[in-house]
């Protein structure tokens, strides 16, 4: 029992020093010992390395015994053995470690760990015999200065064990052979003579021996606890990521099963509303299209968050004209900021910068949507106001947008980026958004490489900033501004491709690409589209193809390929998925398809064909 507690003692008091160690499995514990003799053949050949080349300094500079041509040979064969011997088998050793298997077991490890101890060893051993051969200490009342005697080598490579410890420090039991048996051949020649006339300097001697024992024993446990705690941050890193597909994988399949009904109740309920004329009926379908809105605003965003974690959302960055890109944030934005009561401006100068178009549009509308969120109408008699305005700071532009909202408090401005985090919304309110918008705003500037900024006082109002490099200034000819054509765009003629096994959704979206003069050939595979296509003979087209991905018996990419190689490989396509996995979006990065995350609306879907549709007018069909 007193054994035991004393043990414990010993080990907190190691602890102390070290800090605990975390337990292992047999595994990680193989790991850690592959890892120390990986360190150790490598430090133990440069160490045997300079240990040789030690040996043939001394052999030409120090000051041996001539009395008998014993000694010379001695002096000769000492020098040969580092060469001859302690080298060629440090490389045989250092070779059968490296060609050690990846899955060697516990035991192959260990006997090549002890194979490294006895050459060290063995190499300290032979080292320390070179003072047989040296001019012995004389004691008498003035000795003449003998360099390099054999009294003079044992202070050297005592100094010298500081590079010992620090080399062979993957290593206890080398280190300590290295230091105990390497002083043997020392207290032969040298132990009787300090015995008798410097027992203090033996003393002194053999407790700055011991002294080094103890460091060895703590530059091994150091060097053993820091493959420790890289394997303890692997595993938790292998855990995080685990979790982080595991969630993608969730939303994925989450999302997939919520946007196929979704599109086609969205596109439904767009043409009851259109259709209808009873205002009571009106304002019900109103209600049912918010709240579809409000699910693919949800759906949307976690997609977003997948698509940045997964490294698929592609940007290309260009040449970008501030003012078009902020008026038509602001156009967008002014009716939402107008039925809260608050006052919106824009102030901008026409500045160039260097950016990717649709991610910085998503970064400041995500910011002016908060804002306007987080603005009373009226606060201490003061009206609510948005301010998005663009500042020159050398050879960047900072992008603010400013409101005399709510304000956040500085102990939580670092927690609105993180996904589902709201400062102010404990009942989580949906008219104030679900706590993704800063999370992507933030991921999408990390993928930019610009900066975000925020300066905020509760009860005052926010400031979020966006820094973007600055190009230049465009030119006077072309300051005009650009305004948006009210009502849809014209798709007179078009001819499309639908490629959808969902026969409802097939059906509703051919009936609302047709009401806008859309020549629609859809079916429910590659070879029925293709079917068509020939037997319809049309004169020209089709000018595009919309394809979802994940179809029964082919994937979307598949379908396009086929029907671009019965027709032309030119044409444009596009696919739309509710399937969000990581897989899935790096395949189509892959392709270099464009990809519409289901739900469309019906506005996201006939601006993306009109993009499409042929600048001069195809014939009829």
């Amino acid at each position: 029992m007193a054994h035991t507690i004393k043990v414990h003692r010993f080990a907190g008091f190691v602890n102390s020093f070290l800090g605990t160690a975390a337990a292992l499995s047999t595994e990680q514990k193989l790991f850690v010992k592959r890892e120390l003799l990986q360190s150790l053949s490598r430090r133990a050949v440069c160490w045997t390395v300079l240990v040789a080349v030690g040996a043939s300094l001394l052999c030409v500079y120090g000051s041996w015994i001539k009395t008998s041509d014993s000694y010379r040979w001695f002096r000769v064969v000492w020098v040969l053995g580092f060469w001859g011997m302690a080298t060629p088998m440090a490389a045989y050793l250092l070779k059968k470690t490296k060609a050690l298997p990846k899955h060697a077991s516990a035991n192959a490890i260990e006997q090549m760990h002890w194979a490294w101890a006895a050459s060290v060893t063995l190499t300290s051993f032979w080292w320390a015999a070179g003072s047989l051969g040296l001019t012995p200490p004389d004691f008498s009342p003035r000795p003449p200065y003998i360099k390099l005697a054999s009294s003079g080598f044992l202070e050297y490579t005592l100094i010298s064990h500081t590079f010992t410890l620090l080399l062979l420090a993957p290593s206890l039991r080398a280190n300590l052979g290295s230091f105990v048996l390497g002083a043997v051949p020392f207290g032969f020649s040298l132990g009787p003579a300090l015995y008798i006339h410097r027992p203090a300097m033996l003393g002194f001697y053999s407790t700055q021996l011991i002294g080094y024992c103890f460091l060895a024993w703590f530059f091994f446990y150091s060097q053993k606890r820091s493959y420790v705690k890289e394997i303890i941050l692997d595993e938790a890193r292998k855990r995080a990521e685990a979790a982080k597909a595991e969630k993608n994988l969730l939303i994925a399949a989450i999302s997939h099963d919520l946007r196929q009904p979704l599109t086609t109740l969205g596109l439904k309920l767009n043409y009851i509303e259109r259709s209808i004329k009873s205002t009571e009926l009106v304002a019900d379908v109103s209600n049912a299209q918010r709240q579809v809105d409000a699910m693919e605003g949800m759906i949307n965003g976690a997609l977003d968050i997948c698509r940045l974690e997964s490294g698929t959302w592609n940007v290309e960055i260009q040449e970008v004209a501030l003012p078009s890109l902020l008026r038509g944030i602001v156009v967008d934005m002014q009716p939402l900021a107008e039925a809260k009561g608050l006052k919106m401006r824009l102030h901008c100068r026409p500045y160039l910068v260097r950016t990717d178009r649709p991610a910085l549009d998503r970064i400041i509308r995500n910011m002016v949507t908060n804002a306007i969120r987080y603005t009373p109408s009226e606060q201490g008699r003061k009206k609510g106001h948005v301010l998005v305005s663009c500042q020159r700071r050398g050879s960047h532009i900072k992008i603010s947008v400013w409101d005399n909202g709510i304000g956040i408090p500085e102990g939580r401005q670092a927690d609105i980026f993180k996904s589902y985090v709201q400062v102010d919304n404990p009942e989580r309110n949906r008219e104030k958004g679900f706590g993704l918008g800063l999370s992507i705003v933030q991921g999408l500037a990390n993928l930019l490489g610009h900066k975000l900024h925020i300066d905020s006082t509760p009860g005052r109002g926010s400031r979020f900033s966006v820094v973007v490099p600055f190009m230049g200034l465009i030119p006077p000819e072309l300051r005009e501004v650009q305004t948006a054509e009210d009502g849809d765009p014209d798709l007179t003629n078009m001819v499309v491709a639908i490629i959808e096994d969902n026969s409802d959704l097939r059906i509703e979206i051919s009936m609302r690409l047709i009401e806008h003069g859309c020549y629609v050939v859809a079916g429910e595979s590659s070879s029925d589209v293709i079917e068509q296509l020939r037997s319809e003979a049309l004169a020209s087209g089709p000018h595009l193809i919309l394809s979802d991905y994940r179809l029964e018996h082919e994937d979307g990419i598949a379908a396009i390929t086929a029907v671009r190689a019965a027709t032309n490989v030119s044409i444009p396509a596009i696919l739309w998925s509710g399937d969000t996995s990581s897989a899935v979006l790096k395949k189509v990065a892959v392709s270099g398809m464009k990809l519409l995350s289901k739900p469309v609306s019906e506005r996201t879907l006939l601006t993306t064909l009109a993009k499409h549709k042929p600048k001069t007018s195809t014939e009829g069909a």
